[in-house]
Protein backbone atom coordinates (compact mmCIF):
# COMPACT_ATOMS: atom_id res chain seq x y z
CA UNK A 1 0.00 0.00 0.00
CA UNK A 2 1.55 3.21 -0.82
CA UNK A 3 -0.08 6.74 0.06
CA UNK A 4 0.71 9.78 -1.56
CA UNK A 5 -0.91 13.59 -1.28
CA UNK A 6 -0.22 16.44 -3.58
CA UNK A 7 -1.60 19.60 -5.09
CA UNK A 8 -5.34 19.30 -6.50
CA UNK A 9 -4.66 21.70 -9.11
CA UNK A 10 -1.92 19.40 -10.37
CA UNK A 11 -4.62 16.69 -11.70
CA UNK A 12 -4.34 15.87 -15.26
CA UNK A 13 -7.95 16.07 -16.85
CA UNK A 14 -7.27 12.32 -17.51
CA UNK A 15 -6.14 11.83 -13.67
CA UNK A 16 -9.05 13.73 -12.72
CA UNK A 17 -11.90 11.54 -15.11
CA UNK A 18 -9.81 8.27 -13.41
CA UNK A 19 -11.29 9.72 -10.04
CA UNK A 20 -14.82 10.56 -10.91
CA UNK A 21 -14.90 7.12 -12.56
CA UNK A 22 -13.61 5.60 -9.29
CA UNK A 23 -16.11 7.99 -6.81
CA UNK A 24 -18.80 6.74 -9.10
CA UNK A 25 -18.08 3.17 -8.87
CA UNK A 26 -18.40 2.97 -5.13
CA UNK A 27 -21.64 4.33 -5.43
CA UNK A 28 -21.53 8.07 -5.32
CA UNK A 29 -21.95 9.26 -8.92
CA UNK A 30 -20.90 13.00 -9.40
CA UNK A 31 -21.05 15.64 -12.17
CA UNK A 32 -18.13 16.75 -14.28
CA UNK A 33 -18.91 20.11 -12.70
CA UNK A 34 -18.73 18.96 -9.15
CA UNK A 35 -15.66 17.63 -9.41
CA UNK A 36 -14.35 20.17 -11.12
CA UNK A 37 -15.11 22.68 -8.11
CA UNK A 38 -13.63 20.46 -5.72
CA UNK A 39 -10.49 20.85 -7.05
CA UNK A 40 -11.38 24.87 -6.50
CA UNK A 41 -12.49 24.55 -2.92
CA UNK A 42 -10.01 21.43 -1.84
CA UNK A 43 -6.20 22.22 -2.68
CA UNK A 44 -4.96 18.87 -1.40
CA UNK A 45 -5.58 15.13 -2.45
CA UNK A 46 -4.64 12.11 -1.01
CA UNK A 47 -4.67 9.11 -2.58
CA UNK A 48 -3.76 5.40 -2.10
CA UNK A 49 -2.52 2.38 -4.04
CA UNK A 50 -2.42 -0.86 -4.05
CA UNK A 51 -0.42 -2.84 -6.34
CA UNK A 52 -0.53 0.22 -8.61
CA UNK A 53 -4.63 -0.09 -8.29
CA UNK A 54 -6.36 2.88 -6.94
CA UNK A 55 -7.48 1.90 -3.45
CA UNK A 56 -8.77 5.37 -2.22
CA UNK A 57 -9.23 9.07 -2.16
CA UNK A 58 -9.69 12.14 -0.04
CA UNK A 59 -9.58 15.70 -1.33
CA UNK A 60 -8.60 17.90 1.97
CA UNK A 61 -7.86 21.64 3.08
CA UNK A 62 -5.79 22.70 5.65
CA UNK A 63 -6.81 26.42 6.22
CA UNK A 64 -8.24 28.77 9.17
CA UNK A 65 -11.15 29.23 9.58
CA UNK A 66 -11.42 32.80 11.54
CA UNK A 67 -8.29 32.43 12.82
CA UNK A 68 -8.82 28.74 13.65
CA UNK A 69 -6.39 25.75 12.18
CA UNK A 70 -8.91 23.52 10.35
CA UNK A 71 -8.34 20.11 8.48
CA UNK A 72 -11.16 19.62 6.16
CA UNK A 73 -12.28 16.78 4.66
CA UNK A 74 -13.56 16.92 1.22
CA UNK A 75 -15.46 14.51 -1.42
CA UNK A 76 -13.54 10.60 -0.30
CA UNK A 77 -14.20 6.98 -1.83
CA UNK A 78 -12.73 3.55 -0.75
CA UNK A 79 -12.61 0.78 -2.90
CA UNK A 80 -14.27 -2.65 -1.51
CA UNK A 81 -11.82 -5.00 -0.21
CA UNK A 82 -9.83 -6.29 2.50
CA UNK A 83 -7.85 -3.33 2.68
CA UNK A 84 -10.59 -0.93 2.74
CA UNK A 85 -10.32 0.25 5.99
CA UNK A 86 -6.36 0.50 6.11
CA UNK A 87 -7.01 2.66 3.39
CA UNK A 88 -9.45 5.44 4.76
CA UNK A 89 -6.66 5.08 7.99
CA UNK A 90 -3.83 6.10 5.65
CA UNK A 91 -5.87 8.87 4.02
CA UNK A 92 -6.71 10.82 7.08
CA UNK A 93 -3.26 9.84 8.58
CA UNK A 94 -1.57 11.53 5.53
CA UNK A 95 -3.69 14.98 6.26
CA UNK A 96 -2.86 15.00 9.72
CA UNK A 97 0.44 14.12 8.82
CA UNK A 98 0.43 17.68 6.66
CA UNK A 99 -1.69 19.46 9.17
CA UNK A 100 1.50 18.52 11.95
CA UNK A 101 4.05 20.21 9.49
CA UNK A 102 1.31 23.30 8.58
CA UNK A 103 -0.09 24.24 12.25
CA UNK A 104 3.09 23.29 14.35
CA UNK A 105 2.20 23.57 18.24
CA UNK A 106 -1.72 24.01 17.76
CA UNK A 107 -4.81 21.95 18.24
CA UNK A 108 -6.75 22.00 15.03
CA UNK A 109 -10.39 21.67 14.02
CA UNK A 110 -11.30 18.58 12.15
CA UNK A 111 -14.35 18.34 10.09
CA UNK A 112 -15.66 16.82 7.20
CA UNK A 113 -19.31 15.63 5.48
CA UNK A 114 -20.41 11.92 6.58
CA UNK A 115 -22.83 9.89 5.99
CA UNK A 116 -21.77 6.21 7.20
CA UNK A 117 -21.05 4.97 10.69
CA UNK A 118 -17.30 3.91 9.74
CA UNK A 119 -16.58 7.61 8.66
CA UNK A 120 -17.98 8.82 12.15
CA UNK A 121 -15.85 6.23 14.13
CA UNK A 122 -12.68 8.37 12.62
CA UNK A 123 -13.61 11.08 15.20
CA UNK A 124 -13.58 8.46 18.08
CA UNK A 125 -9.75 9.79 18.80
CA UNK A 126 -10.36 13.23 18.56
CA UNK A 127 -11.62 15.90 21.47
CA UNK A 128 -15.07 17.74 22.13
CA UNK A 129 -16.87 15.75 18.54
CA UNK A 130 -20.04 17.06 18.24
CA UNK A 131 -22.42 15.86 17.18
CA UNK A 132 -21.91 13.09 20.21
CA UNK A 133 -24.24 10.74 21.73
CA UNK A 134 -26.07 12.28 24.72
CA UNK A 135 -25.44 15.48 23.98
CA UNK A 136 -26.86 18.35 23.51
CA UNK A 137 -23.95 21.21 21.32
CA UNK A 138 -23.97 24.68 22.98
CA UNK A 139 -24.58 27.71 21.26
CA UNK A 140 -21.27 27.99 20.22
CA UNK A 141 -20.46 24.41 18.73
CA UNK A 142 -23.96 25.26 16.93
CA UNK A 143 -22.11 27.89 15.31
CA UNK A 144 -19.31 26.18 14.26
CA UNK A 145 -21.72 23.76 12.57
CA UNK A 146 -22.75 26.70 10.72
CA UNK A 147 -19.54 27.81 9.84
CA UNK A 148 -18.51 25.06 8.18
CA UNK A 149 -22.34 23.98 6.30
CA UNK A 150 -21.31 27.57 4.50
CA UNK A 151 -17.68 26.52 4.10
CA UNK A 152 -18.82 23.35 2.68
CA UNK A 153 -21.25 25.27 0.67
CA UNK A 154 -24.50 23.71 2.08
CA UNK A 155 -25.83 25.82 4.64
CA UNK A 156 -29.05 26.90 2.73
CA UNK A 157 -30.32 23.23 3.33
CA UNK A 158 -28.08 22.66 6.99
CA UNK A 159 -29.87 22.08 10.10
CA UNK A 160 -28.05 23.27 13.03
CA UNK A 161 -29.71 21.52 15.69
CA UNK A 162 -29.55 17.52 13.95
CA UNK A 163 -25.83 18.96 12.52
CA UNK A 164 -27.79 16.94 8.96
CA UNK A 165 -28.09 18.22 5.61
CA UNK A 166 -31.39 17.97 3.68
CA UNK A 167 -32.45 16.24 0.72
CA UNK A 168 -30.75 17.64 -2.67
CA UNK A 169 -30.55 17.56 -6.04
CA UNK A 170 -27.67 16.29 -6.92
CA UNK A 171 -25.27 14.03 -4.47
CA UNK A 172 -23.50 15.36 -1.68
CA UNK A 173 -19.63 14.94 -2.30
CA UNK A 174 -19.31 13.60 1.22
CA UNK A 175 -16.22 10.92 2.71
CA UNK A 176 -17.89 7.61 1.35
CA UNK A 177 -16.66 5.02 3.12
CA UNK A 178 -19.62 2.67 2.75
CA UNK A 179 -17.06 -0.06 2.16
CA UNK A 180 -15.13 -0.19 5.34
CA UNK A 181 -16.45 -2.15 8.27
CA UNK A 182 -15.99 -0.03 11.02
CA UNK A 183 -18.18 1.78 13.73
CA UNK A 184 -20.11 0.57 16.88
CA UNK A 185 -23.74 0.90 17.81
CA UNK A 186 -23.64 4.03 19.20
CA UNK A 187 -21.83 5.16 15.48
CA UNK A 188 -25.00 4.04 14.03
CA UNK A 189 -27.52 5.25 15.69
CA UNK A 190 -25.83 8.66 15.77
CA UNK A 191 -25.79 8.73 12.10
CA UNK A 192 -28.50 6.98 11.10
CA UNK A 193 -29.82 6.05 7.23
CA UNK A 194 -28.42 8.60 4.75
CA UNK A 195 -28.68 8.88 1.25
CA UNK A 196 -25.41 10.88 0.06
CA UNK A 197 -26.64 10.10 -3.34
CA UNK A 198 -29.90 12.55 -2.78
CA UNK A 199 -27.87 15.26 -0.94
CA UNK A 200 -28.05 13.71 2.77
CA UNK A 201 -25.10 13.98 5.09
CA UNK A 202 -23.79 14.99 8.70
CA UNK A 203 -21.51 17.66 9.31
CA UNK A 204 -19.59 16.36 11.90
CA UNK A 205 -16.11 18.49 13.70
CA UNK A 206 -13.50 17.16 16.48
CA UNK A 207 -10.64 18.73 18.19
CA UNK A 208 -7.21 17.01 17.46
CA UNK A 209 -5.01 18.09 19.97
CA UNK A 210 -1.19 19.48 19.30
CA UNK A 211 0.32 16.36 21.04
CA UNK A 212 -1.45 14.07 19.12
CA UNK A 213 -0.65 15.47 15.93
CA UNK A 214 2.78 15.64 16.37
CA UNK A 215 2.62 11.91 17.93
CA UNK A 216 1.45 11.22 14.41
CA UNK A 217 -2.34 10.51 15.17
CA UNK A 218 -4.82 7.50 13.34
CA UNK A 219 -7.45 6.16 13.16
CA UNK A 220 -9.50 4.29 15.77
CA UNK A 221 -7.16 1.80 16.54
CA UNK A 222 -8.70 -1.31 17.87
CA UNK A 223 -12.18 -0.15 17.50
Amino acid sequence: MAVESRDSISLKPAELDELGQFVSSVGLPLTEQQLDQHVEQFPLVAIVTTKDELAGILFGSLERIGGTPCILWGLGAIKKGQTARATLESLVGELYRRAAISFPDEDVLVAGRIAFPSAYSLFGVLSDVCPRPKYTPNGEERAWGRRLARRFGCDARYDDRTFKLKKAKLSEPVLDSRHVKLGGKAAVDLVGVLEPTKGEALIAYGWAMAEQLADGLAGPKGK
